[in-house]
Formats: C-alpha cells, sequence, structure tokens
C-alpha cells in the first residue's frame, strides 16, 4: 500500500494547486508530469477545470464486441448490498498488466445519470465516471483498516481515494479509452481526446459496469467494450553476432532473515536458489563491528540493524556455510564491505570537512581483506571469487587508487592471485562513470580493476520513461569500456515507488534488459535475496523472498520481483553468451544466448498494450521449453506453441533448456 500523503498533498489540500499541474501537464513531457505527480504521492483532485469540447465521432463497433444495456427502471442486482440498484455488467476477461480497452456508447448519458467503468485489483482499483457533462476518474486503495472512514460515503469496507479528476465537457461522448500503461500512467481519451493523466503503480485485473440512475425515468444506456486487435513482430537471431559471456544472477542475502527460517524452510529456500538459478551470493555490507582479527564475522549478534524503517537487525554478518553451499552449487561469492571499522581507516585531515563515513586506510583495508579470502578459504575450500573495493562509500580520489592498488598487491603476495577485483560500487550510474573516469587517470590502477560495477538507483527517476535511462547506461559503457560489467545492486528505493504491483517489477525487468543489452552486463545481482521486513513494502521493493512468519517461517516471493528475474535467470545459465536479436517491434525488447554446447534461450518483454503475434527465426533452434511470466503466472513452464503470442506486461522464455516447474 502506497504511503500516507502529507496534508499539502491530500486531495482537498492539492485542489488549490491544480491550475499549476494543469499547465505543467500542457507545457512538459509525460515523464516529467508523472514524475511530479509520484513526488506528490499520486494526489490528484477534482477541481476547477476548462470545458472540453469533444470532437464529433461515430466509432465502429467490430464484431466480437461484448454488448451491454442499461434500464433505469429495468432490472435490479442481486445480492445484499446491490438489492436496490440496477444491475451491474460484469466483463468476462482477466485484464493482462498493461491494457488500452475502449468503451463505445450508442446514445448520450442522460442527464441526472452516470455510468461507472469499475477497475479492481488485489489492492485497489480505479473508476471512470462518464456522467452527462463531465468525466470524473478517482484511484482508490481498500486493502487496510487504516482506510476507514476515509473514502465514498456509504462504503461497506474501508477505501481511501488517492487520486482525482474532474474534467467537464461539451458534445456527445461516444468512445471512451482507458489505458494502464508501463509509463506507470493511467490515462482515459474520449472520442480520441486525452482528458486524463494520473500516475497509477497498483495492479488492476477485472472491470465492471455500474449505471445510477433515478428509477422514476425510463432511461437507456447501451454500448459495448471493443475486442483486442494483436500487432505481429519478428524476431531475428544472428548466433554469429556474439556479446558478454554470461557469469550469472543472485543478490545478498541478510543472515539473520535466513537463519530465522525453519529447517524445512531453509530446505525450500535452496531448492528455490536452484531453481532460479541464483548463485551469485554478494556479502554486503561488512565492515562497523569487525574485530581486527575478524574473528566475529560469521557472530549473529554483531548482525546490526539496518535503515529500513522499524526493521531489525539484517547486515553486517556472514555465514561461511551458506557460503559454501553456493559454491557447492557451482556458484560464486562476492565480499564488499561497505563503512569500515574504526580500525581500517585514517585520522581526517586537519580542517576537513566532516564526513559520514571514515577515510580508508589503504594498508588496513588491504589487510582486513586478505583476511576474509583466508577465513573464507579455511571454512569453505575455496576464497571468493571476486572482491568488490567498498560500496558506494566515496574516498577521496587518492586513497580510492591506493585501495586498488594495495589490494591487488596484497592478494597475490598472499597467493590470492585468481581473486578479481570490481571497482568500489557507486549508487548512480553517473558517479560510476565519475569513478572509472578517475581511476583511468593511472593506467596502472585500471589495469588492476578486472570487472566494472554500479548500482542503477538513478533509473527510478526515469521509472516512467525507462528509454530515457538509454544515455546514462551508454555513458557507463563507454567509461568503463574494455572490461565485464556487473550490475551488482537492483531493487525500488524511492518511496513514491515502493509498490508490491507486477508493474513495477515488470519495469525492473525493463532494466535487465538494457543491463544485458546496452551494458553487456555479465552478471544481474537484486539487492536482497531474503529480507527480513517489518513494513511490506520494504520487502516488496528490496528482496526477493522474506520469511513466512505466519506459516513456519518459510520463505515466499516478496512480489512479482522474483518471477521477473526469473523469467531471465532461470533460462540464461553460467557459461552462455549473449547473441545478436533483432525485434521488429520497439515494445517488443528481445536478448538472446547461445551456450558452449548449443543451448538457446530468447527472452521477450511486451511493454505496450497490445498483445502481439511473434514470428521468431534463429536457424536450426528447435525449441524445447516456454516459459511464461505475468501478473498471474510466475515462471510458468509449458510446451512450445506452433503460434507465439505475447500479451502486454508478459515475459515469455523460450529455450531449449528444460528447467522444470518453478519452485516458489
Amino acid at each position: 500500500m502506497m504511503q500516507p500523503m502529507s496534508n499539502s498533498c491530500r486531495p482537498g489540500a492539492f485542489r488549490k494547486h491544480h491550475a499549476f499541474f494543469h499547465h505543467l501537464r500542457r507545457t512538459v513531457s509525460r515523464t516529467a508530469f508523472l514524475a511530479g505527480l509520484f513526488c506528490c504521492a499520486m494526489g490528484t483532485a477534482a477541481s476547477a477545470q476548462a470545458v472540453v469540447a469533444l470532437p464529433a465521432a461515430t466509432p465502429a463497433v467490430p464484431a466480437g464486441a461484448a454488448h451491454f444495456q442499461f434500464v433505469s427502471n429495468g432490472p435490479r442486482g442481486s445480492g445484499w448490498d446491490h438489492g436496490d440498484r440496477i444491475a451491474r455488467y460484469y466483463a468476462q476477461e482477466w485484464l493482462p498488466a498493461f491494457f488500452s480497452r475502449t468503451l463505445v456508447l450508442d446514445n448520450d448519458i442522460p442527464r441526472g445519470t452516470s455510468l461507472s467503468w469499475i477497475f479492481t485489483g488485489p489492492h485497489a482499483g480505479f473508476t471512470v465516471v462518464i456522467g452527462s457533462e463531465d468525466v470524473r476518474v478517482f484511484q482508490r486503495y481498500y486493502d487496510s483498516y487504516a482506510l476507514y472512514g476515509s473514502g465514498e460515503p456509504h462504503q461497506v469496507y474501508p477505501e481511501r481515494i488517492v487520486a482525482e479528476t474532474d474534467i467537464p465537457y461539451t458534445g456527445h461522448p461516444r468512445a471512451v479509452t482507458v489505458t494502464l500503461d508501463s509509463h506507470m500512467a493511467l490515462e482515459v481519451s474520449v472520442d480520441g481526446r486525452q482528458l486524463v493523466q494520473q500516475s497509477c503503480l497498483f495492479d488492476v485485473q477485472r472491470s465492471q459496469l455500474e449505471y445510477t440512475a433515478p428509477r422514476s425515468a425510463h432511461d437507456v444506456v447501451s454500448g459495448a467494450i471493443l475486442p483486442q486487435v494483436p500487432g505481429r513482430a519478428t524476431v531475428t537471431v544472428d548466433p554469429q553476432r556474439s556479446f558478454q559471456t554470461m557469469m550469472g544472477f543472485g543478490g545478498s542475502p541478510s543472515v539473520p532473515a535466513y537463519a530465522m527460517l525453519s529447517p524445512a524452510g531453509k530446505k525450500k529456500y535452496w531448492q528455490i536458489l536452484s531453481s532460479y538459478n541464483l548463485l551469485i551470493d554478494r556479502e554486503y555490507p561488512m565492515g562497523t563491528r569487525l574485530k581486527p582479527d575478524m574473528s566475529n564475522l560469521d557472530n549473529l549478534a554483531d548482525a546490526s540493524p539496518h535503515y529500513y524503517g522499524d526493521n531489525f537487525p539484517n547486515g553486517e554478518v556472514s555465514d561461511f556455510d551458506y557460503n559454501r553451499r553456493i559454491q557447492d552449487l557451482g556458484g560464486s561469492v562476492i565480499y564488499e564491505m561497505w563503512d569500515l571499522p574504526a580500525w581500517a581507516t585514517q585520522p581526517q585531515p586537519k580542517n576537513a570537512l566532516p564526513r559520514k563515513h571514515g577515510i580508508a586506510d589503504p594498508e588496513a583495508y588491504a589487510r582486513a581483506m586478505v583476511t576474509y579470502c583466508r577465513i573464507e578459504q579455511q571454512r569453505t575450500g575455496r576464497p571468493p571469487a571476486i572482491l568488490g573495493i567498498q560500496n558506494e562509500v566515496d574516498e577521496p580520489e587518492p586513497v580510492a587508487a591506493e585501495m586498488v592498488r594495495v589490494l591487488r598487491k596484497r592478494l597475490d603476495d598472499a597467493g590470492f592471485s585468481s581473486v578479481k577485483i570490481h571497482m568500489a560500487d557507486a549508487p548512480f550510474t553517473w558517479q560510476g562513470m565519475q569513478r572509472a573516469q578517475a581511476l583511468k587517470r593511472d593506467p596502472e590502477v585500471w589495469k588492476d580493476i578486472d570487472i566494472a560495477a554500479v548500482h542503477e538507483y538513478n533509473y527510478q527517476d526515469v521509472f516512467a520513461n525507462p528509454d530515457l535511462f538509454d544515455s546514462s547506461l551508454l555513458a557507463m559503457h563507454d567509461a568503463t569500456a574494455g572490461k565485464p560489467f556487473l550490475a551488482t545492486e537492483i531493487a525500488v528505493n524511492k518511496p513514491s515507488l515502493q509498490a508490491g504491483s507486477y508493474r513495477i517489477a515488470f519495469n525492473v525487468g525493463q532494466l535487465y534488459h538494457k543491463n544485458l543489452t546496452i551494458m553487456n552486463a555479465v552478471g544481474l545481482l537484486y539487492c536482497w535475496v531474503i529480507l527480513d521486513t517489518e513494513q511490506p513494502n520494504f520487502g516488496a521493493s528490496r528482496a526477493l523472498l522474506i520469511p513466512d512468519r505466519e506459516d513456519g517461517f518459510m520463505p515466499v516471493p516478496s512480489s512479482g520481483q522474483l518471477r521477473v528475474l526469473g523469467a531471465f535467470s532461470r533460462h540464461i545459465l553460467k557459461g552462455m553468451q549473449r547473441v545478436d536479436a533483432r525485434s521488429s517491434d520497439a515494445d517488443l525488447l528481445t536478448s538472446a544466448f547461445r551456450g558452449p554446447n548449443g543451448e538457446a534461450t530468447v527472452v521477450m518483454l511486451n511493454r505496450s498494450t497490445q498483445p502481439v503475434h511473434v514470428d521468431l527465426n534463429w536457424a536450426g533452434v528447435s525449441w524445447r521449453e516456454m516459459e511464461r511470466t505475468s501478473q498471474y503466472q510466475a515462471n510458468a513452464v509449458s510446451a512450445v506453441p506452433s503460434q507465439l503470442f505475447v500479451q502486454p506486461g508478459e515475459i515469455v522464455t523460450l529455450s531449449t533448456i528444460t528447467r522444470g516447474p518453478a519452485v516458489q
């Protein structure tokens, strides 16, 4: 559920600011407008608007349309609550994640009556009310008792209206189109003219119609909901054009969250990781409570509270049995400190500006990292595959360079020359680009960096239009050219985007695709694989799994994030190489991979509002397994049909690799 709005953004308070937003909507891009709405927690409100003159329209109604008719003094609805109302019309369709639906009216809405098009989902819904003189659109959440008393009068369940727009019109409305798209937008158009645009984060699944009219008259409203019109796309794979070789997928486990799982929960956890091929274990954040001999690396009592709301300790502790299991499954361990222990820092220069984090002592830091490698090898039989320089902390440029230089030398001296080094993680791509450019000023230091890495939290700044992020990725790619790239921490942490909806997860999936095809990423890591959370939104946006305390402490998916990452990870295996894949439809995002023994995988994301028939051309490949991922299906495996069909918001994975049903 969305976070409560501040007083300045509640619908009542928002009305006085609506003129500004009306001007904003006319003068800025869709992305900027929606970003502004996100910042105000989706709080728009009904207010005085200029009257819109509707153009004349006579839309055709094709065969296959679903017809409806309401009569004001006709049959009443059955049931306890609706017995005194006109019977509703229920559309017999499960809506895809993204859609555009058009309702055609045969006649005007009579004065004093209204037709409501009601869209509902598991947590929230929106309603389009077509009156005789205006169109009203409002969003409402109804998934918490905390919403009681704040919604429409006479409701029999708690709800709160969180966004509301009322547009007066003149003319004769005939075609009403409702669009919910991957730009996190809800748009309503009448006769081809857009009247309403709101940001909308939640999922809806079904729709229904309700006609409200006085019983005394004999008013009739009729029309039809038009059928979908599929598009067509061609995907062509050229296996001779190859790119990066994959290392794999994974993320960071919260060791305390993993520790609270029951024995049966731990068993299932490892089944899930194996089923989803999440075998890169990135250990972080480590540091502040470490003893100089690092003997307390795996002491649960030294786990420190994280900064996620009211949550209990999640970080700063290792589990070497966990690491050994990952390695036994063919996976890899990455170790990286965040804030350093005081004994690995140096005094700050006199008269320097205060720093939140201490400045690293490169020699003490390198000793600590080598000590970790020794302990890891003793406890698991193998050292970590990769060491990250430092997580997010911005060290002075000379110190950052010296940390790389000294660490490489100390690793080689200790016999860990096989352990690779990835550059210090920055939270944003622009900052990662700056760090790469700084390291490159000393060619010997840049030579010691084996892998480029960055977090990509600035993706959230363009979440409503992901293609705007391409230039940031290209700049990072150019700055790190020649180095394999790891996307080391992907998640949603912006409060205005912390929704557990599939639509949010799908847009993170667009970022996975862009990392694979623009950055040539060799690995994709989610922020947390499992996390112990109090506020549910932290789990839904930060983690793939959470412990289910109400069912024997078993691991369960926290949102749609696991299934979306799984659409890639389950059939793109370590050692596979990305090959060129071209789609004739810019909204059918496609990537392709081949293995050393002829394995082949294609992943297709349909980010449009239109279903699409796909002609897939990859010569000589016989597909053995198909997997569908949507708001209704979690990596559902099936046989490969003769005709490929991808619904809006769906991810379809085709492979010669048979994985069988996903474990969840």
